[in-house]
């Protein structure tokens, strides 16, 4: 029974999600996060130990950090991890919740199974009230995405920009004057902040691209069934014009 919960789980979940969707944008996520697990506490563990300023006032060289990185890295990019993995869990519990309010059909939960696993990974074959909820749910979750994702990305520029510089000139209070602090591996550091920059770039495309083709299926779903139901409107005409009367045959008389 939790097999069949699980297959009915996963195929509604997938049913309106195009390969972009289903494969590349979990990809990219786990990518993301696997990058940010591995990599970014390697890189940036030593940032506030190793940024060096040229003064022994005290609290200037926190004074200093703090305005050349109000918020560090590590946790800008774990927030954004998060902050896209909500809509996508947010479609997974509406679908949850639509598969346990349709558990109990017998007969209508066996069909819809088959017809998800048998005839299609699209919503060609999804047709009513329901199917049209979980399509338009999939679509917010992605419209929701791409919209998190590019304040993301705004965010990481406005923060960070696009290279780590080796040295910061800082004029901040309790300072006096004009006092220079200097980075540790600021190379190293700029090609994980670009990486990060380029996978969340590709994932905002991608999350376009899967709305584009969910745009295009609908639209050639729809001019699929008008053509379809214009030649059987044709087809029917034509047969009605043609067809012979069958009560008026003619009279033969024979005579003997």
């Amino acid at each position: 029974m939790c097999g069949r919960f699980l297959r009915q789980l996963l195929a509604q979940e997938s049913q309106c999600s195009t390969p972009v969707g289903r494969l590349l944008l979990p990809v990219l996520l786990g990518f993301r996060l696997a990058l940010l697990a591995v990599s970014g506490p390697g890189v940036y563990s030593d940032d506030q130990s190793e940024f060096v300023c040229h003064t022994q006032q005290a609290g200037c060289k926190a004074a200093c950090y703090d305005a050349f990185h109000p918020l560090s890295p590590l946790r800008f990019w774990a927030f954004q991890l998060i902050l896209v993995a909500v809509p996508s869990a947010l479609y997974v519990g509406f679908t949850l919740c639509h598969v346990i309010e349709h558990w109990e059909e017998p007969g209508k939960v066996k069909k819809e199974e088959e017809t998800l696993i048998h005839k299609g990974d699209s919503c060609r074959d999804a047709s009513g009230a329901r199917s049209r909820k979980i399509l338009w749910a999939y679509v917010a979750q992605l419209g929701a995405r791409v919209v998190l994702e590019g304040a993301a990305l705004g965010g990481q520029y406005h923060l960070y920009g696009f290279k780590v510089p080796s040295s910061f000139s800082c004029r901040q209070d309790p300072c006096l004057g004009s006092i220079t602090c200097n980075l540790s591996r600021p190379s190293e550091k700029t090609i994980l902040l670009k990486t990060m920059f380029g996978v969340s770039g590709l994932c905002l495309l991608f999350t376009l691209l899967e709305l584009v083709l969910l745009g295009l299926g609908r639209l050639w779903k729809i001019q699929k069934h008008r053509f379809s139901s214009f030649n059987c409107f044709s087809t029917s005409e034509s047969t009605t014009r043609h067809k012979e009367p069958t009560n008026n045959f003619p009279v033969v008389e024979t005579k003997e």
